[in-house]
C-alpha cells in the first residue's frame, strides 16, 4: 500500500489523491494543512489590526490579546513552512491547484504580461506547457502565459476565457477537449485507455461521445471535466473523466 507524503500513514487507492510524482496524499491531510494555514494568517491579521488600533486608540486594545514580536516571528516562520509544503503538494496535484491565480501572478511578475507565443503584451491566461493528462505538473516551469487570440488559433475557437485564468478543467485538458468536441460534432467515435482509481490495469474503450460537461468535486473544490457516451465495451452509456484517460484518438470513418 502507498503511504501519504504528509503523515506517512497508508492511503486508500480509491479515496485518496495520487500525485503526479508517484506519491500519495490523504484528502484529510490537505485540509488539515489548509486549515492550519488559515488559522495562522487570521492570527497574524488580528495582531496587525491590534497594532494599528494601538496607534490611534491605545485604551481600546486589550494587552492580553497582544503577543510579542518573537511570537509573531514564530508564526511567520510556521506560515512559511506550511506554504512551502502546500506549494509542493499543489505542484503535483492531478487537477487545477487552489493557488492557480497566484502562480499566474508570479509568472507575470517574472516575465511581464506577455504572451509566450506572439510575444505581445496583452491580457494573458495561464496554460500548461505539457498537459497534466500527458504527465505535466503544475510547477512554474511547466506553466506559460497565452493570449486569447493565440489560444484559439492553436486549438479551437472555444470561449473559455471568462476570467483571468482558463476554466480549470478545460485548461488542463484543452487538446482532448477539442478532439472530443470535434468527434461529437462530426458523429465520430473516440478510443482511449481508461483506468478508475479502483482499477488495477488500464482498459481500452471505444465510445460514441454525446456531450462534455463538468461534475462538481465532492472532496475538494473545483470541477471534473467528463465526457458522456455509449461505451462499446460495457454496451451502455457511461461517464468518463478526462483526467483518467490516456492515448486518446478520434476514429476516422
Amino acid at each position: 500500500m502507498p503511504y501519504c507524503t504528509v503523515c506517512k500513514i497508508e492511503t486508500d487507492f480509491e479515496y485518496d489523491i495520487a500525485l503526479s510524482n508517484a506519491e500519495y496524499l490523504h484528502y484529510s491531510c490537505v485540509l488539515m494543512l489548509q486549515m492550519r494555514k488559515r488559522e495562522i494568517e487570521t492570527a497574524l491579521q488580528w495582531q496587525k489590526s491590534q497594532f494599528v488600533l494601538s496607534l490611534f486608540a491605545p485604551t481600546e486594545v486589550d494587552q492580553q490579546d497582544v503577543i510579542s514580536e518573537a511570537e509573531i516571528e514564530d508564526l511567520r516562520v510556521k506560515l512559511g513552512k506550511l506554504e512551502s509544503i502546500l506549494s509542493g503538494v499543489y505542484d503535483h496535484l492531478p487537477c487545477w491547484p487552489p493557488d492557480w491565480e497566484a502562480r499566474r501572478e508570479e509568472i507575470i511578475r517574472q516575465n511581464g504580461s506577455v504572451c509566450s507565443h506572439c510575444e505581445v503584451e496583452a491580457d494573458v491566461y495561464l496554460l500548461h506547457d505539457i498537459p497534466v493528462f500527458e504527465g505535466g505538473t503544475n510547477e512554474l516551469d511547466n506553466l506559460t502565459l497565452i493570449c486569447a487570440a493565440c489560444y484559439r488559433g492553436m486549438y479551437r475557437e472555444v470561449d473559455i476565457f471568462g476570467t483571468s485564468t482558463l476554466k480549470a478543467s478545460q485548461s488542463e485538458f484543452s487538446e482532448p477537449f477539442a478532439e472530443i468536441q470535434s468527434a461529437i460534432e462530426n458523429g465520430q467515435k473516440i478510443q482511449f485507455d481508461y483506468k478508475k482509481p479502483s482499477d488495477r490495469r488500464w482498459t481500452t474503450r471505444v465510445v460514441i461521445p454525446e456531450r462534455l460537461f463538468n461534475i462538481p468535486n465532492t472532496r475538494e473544490s473545483g470541477e471534473t471535466l467528463c465526457v458522456e457516451g455509449f461505451c462499446e465495451l460495457r454496451q451502455d452509456t457511461r461517464v468518463f473523466a478526462l483526467g483518467r484517460m490516456q492515448e486518446l484518438v478520434v476514429i476516422e470513418d
